[in-house]
Formats: structure tokens, C-alpha cells, sequence
């Protein structure tokens, strides 16, 4: 099977390919804003009369370069892609008015916005890589080393280039590569099939295992606030400013560095060792809005919706499986072993009894336990796989599951649950 794979390089241009490179990005920004221009403009000029709106010819990029000769000195596929990106926008913008998703309007790239990227595609071979000699040959810019040590054989479709705030520019090579994808298993053991519950103190807590949160952003926070203070009391544009804004610039790539090698060896983890993943779809720019505490585990100190993503292809990739439960489904009040709902029940709560059978549950390990319950009905009812229960004959049913295998008692004197080893679960 074809499957598409991007590997990220970092390259070192001289000083005369970094500013061909600086060329390139400003000018790939220039046409941009300027065909977004263009649309505004036509939109407000023609938005009564749509027949001649929906049939108004834009300028191509060929004619921008007529009217801008400048242009002419970067790659021109690089300008061709800047259409599609804009297209792709308004794309996006007009689904998400269909959806209702707050999906914006697109907007003008400033210069002062990092990452810059260009993308331009392989044609006629014209980007290629020498792996011996560790260089990648650009269109108009030319051969540039970089350091790596895998070996891209593959062929590349196309590469997107960007530049970090800390000036570092980086080479994202997307590559059409033949991967042998097993089959998706249509029988599994429930003991192969794990369910999360997101916490911001823990990350991701399960029946026999947790990922803590790492805290990559607040283990910094305090350096974070001292950089921004000594970078607002600098002159504006001058050298000081510039080497505090770098240093600044510097703490949040190391965050985001450590971050994303977090990421890929949690996921490639939880991609090895089970057969299906399960979690909730949650709403993360509501947890944003509503509490800060959370809005910074969720988006800076481990990034939610990264993660889901890089879990989502591997789990892919190895032929296993990942479902999202609806978001409204209400793991944590819902009581695992007699099925009733706990309306009363709010986010400081993290122990509750149930009225109805009397069993005290802990909020998070209640909620796991009803999230891997919900993904298997969703396993066996819509996608049609067959789950088989544990080896363990002592066990039937969910009936009697408690989180973790065990049996959860009421609080104790001493403020603890009481714990039954003795018991399992499925």
C-alpha cells in the first residue's frame, strides 16, 4: 500500500543560499497577500451581481510576475503553490460555515510570523537528495547539506521549507512509500483493547497502566516570564532586543522539541502494545476557555490534539484501531457497575457514591472504565469486530468491574479507599 510520509531535516545554507531562501519566503508571502487582496476587492465590488462573481478570472501567478518582476528570481512552483494554499483557505473557511466550526476568514501572512514556510513540488526531478554525501538539492537555491542519518530513497513528491524564529530552517520531505499495512483483526481480546480518561495531572490514566503529564511548559514557565520582562524592556528593533527575542525564541523551541519526541514515543508505545485505542472526543477550546489550569496542560504542556493525531496514522499504520467516543458521553458520571447517571456530580468532585448501588468510585478510574465499555459496544456494533472477554473464567460480564480490576469500597478514615485485591475485572 502507498502511503505518504514527511521527514523533517534540518539544513544549513550558506549565506548566499539563506538569502535566496529569505527571497523565496518573502516573496511567496507577497503573492499570497496579494491575490487575497484580489478577492476582497472582486467580493466587495461584485458580491451583489454572484453570476459575475462566481465567473471572474483572478490574476495567475504568471501575471503577477508580469506586474512584479522581482518575482521572477524564486522558484515559480513555490508561487504556483501559494494558489492552492489560499484556495485551501477559503476552502476551509466556507466548510466550516456549513458546520458550523469556528473556522476564520483567511487572513494576510505578516513577516514577523513564524514559522515561515514554501512549498514546492518535485518536477523532472528537480529535488533530489545524495544520502552519502548527507545534501538536498533545492529548485533555484541548489544543494544544501543537512544532518541525518536516514537513508530517503523513496520518491519525493514534494518539500515544504520553513524558518524558525531562531533563524534555523528546516526541510519537511514528503515521501510515496510502499508500507505492508496488516489487516485489521476482526476478532479481539478485551484485555488488547485499552480505554483513557484525559487528566490534567496525569495525562492519560487507564485500567492497568498511566502516562503522567510531562509539564514541558511549566518546568519553564518561571524562565518563560523572566525572558518576556528583560525582552519588553529593550529598545524595539535593537541589537539587545533582537538577542533577547532570540533567547525567548530559543526557550520555546526547546519546549516544543522536547514536546513533540514526548509525543512520537508515547504514541509509538501505545501503538505497540495494544490492539485498539479508546478516547473521548473532548472539546478542547471549550476546556480552554473555562479553566485555565487545564488550558495549559491541554495545549502547552502536552498538546491534546497533537497527540491524537500523531496516534491516529500509527495506530493506522499497524492495522489496529482508534475510536473516539462522543463527547457528550458521560464516562465520569456514569456508574460503572449499575449503569446510573450522577446529574449532581461537578469537576471538583473526585470521589462520589452512587445512590443507587452504594459504590464510591473514583472519578477518573469510573470514567475509564466506562469509556473502554462504550469503545467496545462501539467496536462490536458499528465497525463489526468480535471481542472476546478475559482469559479469566472468574469474571462475566461487566457487571462488577470496578476501576483498575478493583473493588473500590467507601472512604476509610483515613481519607483513602479501601481496596479489594482479590477481585478483577474485565
Amino acid at each position: 500500500m502507498q502511503v505518504k510520509k514527511g521527514i523533517r531535516l534540518q539544513i544549513y545554507p550558506n549565506k548566499e543560499q539563506s538569502i535566496l531562501l529569505n527571497k523565496t519566503l518573502g516573496c511567496c508571502r507577497f503573492l499570497y497577500n496579494k491575490m487575497l487582496e484580489e478577492h476582497v476587492k472582486i467580493y466587495a465590488q461584485l458580491k451583489d451581481d454572484k453570476d459575475a462573481l462566481y465567473s471572474h478570472q483572478y490574476k495567475t501567478a504568471k501575471q503577477y510576475k508580469q506586474e512584479f518582476p522581482f518575482l521572477k528570481e524564486v522558484d515559480a512552483k513555490a508561487l504556483q503553490t501559494e494558489n492552492r494554499h489560499l484556495f485551501a483557505a477559503y476552502q476551509h473557511f466556507f466548510e466550516g460555515l456549513k458546520t458550523g466550526r469556528a473556522v476564520g476568514f483567511p487572513k494576510f501572512k505578516s513577516k514577523k510570523q513564524y514559522p515561515q514556510t514554501y512549498t514546492t513540488y518535485n518536477i523532472n526531478n528537480s529535488i533530489r537528495i545524495d544520502n552519502q554525501k548527507r545534501k538536498i538539492r533545492i529548485p533555484k537555491v541548489g544543494w544544501i547539506k543537512y544532518r541525518d542519518n536516514r537513508a530517503i530513497t523513496d520518491p519525493i513528491k514534494h518539500i515544504t521549507l520553513s524558518k524558525t524564529a531562531t533563524h534555523k530552517y528546516f526541510v519537511a520531505v514528503t515521501v510515496v512509500c510502499e508500507m505492508e499495512i496488516p489487516p485489521k483483526k476482526t476478532v479481539l481480546n478485551r484485555e488488547d483493547i485499552a480505554g483513557f480518561d484525559m487528566s490534567a495531572t496525569h495525562f492519560l490514566i487507564g485500567e492497568r497502566v498511566q502516562y503522567e503529564n510531562p509539564r514541558f511548559y511549566r518546568e519553564e514557565e518561571k524562565r518563560l516570564k523572566k525572558q518576556h520582562r528583560e525582552l519588553s524592556r529593550k529598545e524595539k528593533g535593537s541589537n539587545n532586543w533582537e538577542a533577547a527575542r532570540l533567547k525567548l525564541a530559543s526557550t520555546y523551541e526547546k519546549i516544543n522539541n522536547r514536546k513533540r519526541d514526548w509525543l512520537h514515543k508515547t504514541t509509538h508505545d501505545l501503538s505497540e502494545r495494544y490492539d485498539a485505542v479508546i478516547l473521548e472526543n473532548l472539546n478542547i477550546k471549550g476546556m480552554q476557555q473555562f479553566n485555565s489550569g487545564l488550558s495549559k496542560s491541554i495545549a502547552l504542556d502536552f498538546s491534546w490534539c497533537q497527540f491524537r493525531t500523531y496516534l491516529d496514522y500509527k495506530v493506522d499504520w499497524k492495522g489496529k484501531y482508534f475510536v473516539l467516543i462522543d463527547r457528550f458521553f458521560p464516562s465520569s458520571k456514569l456508574c460503572s457497575v449499575c449503569g446510573q447517571i450522577n446529574n449532581d456530580l461537578t469537576l471538583s468532585d473526585k470521589a462520589w457514591t452512587c445512590k443507587h448501588c452504594s459504590t464510591t468510585h473514583h472519578r477518573d478510574k469510573n470514567a475509564v472504565v466506562n469509556i473502554k465499555s462504550e469503545g467496545v459496544r462501539i467496536l462490536q456494533e458499528e465497525i463489526g469486530i468480535v471481542v472476546y472477554p478475559h482469559h479469566d473464567t472468574s469474571t462475566v460480564g461487566t457487571t462488577g468491574s470496578h476501576a483498575s480490576g478493583e473493588n473500590v469500597r467507601p472512604y476509610t478514615d483515613t481519607g483513602q479507599f479501601s481496596l479489594n485485591e482479590e477481585s478483577t475485572c474485565l
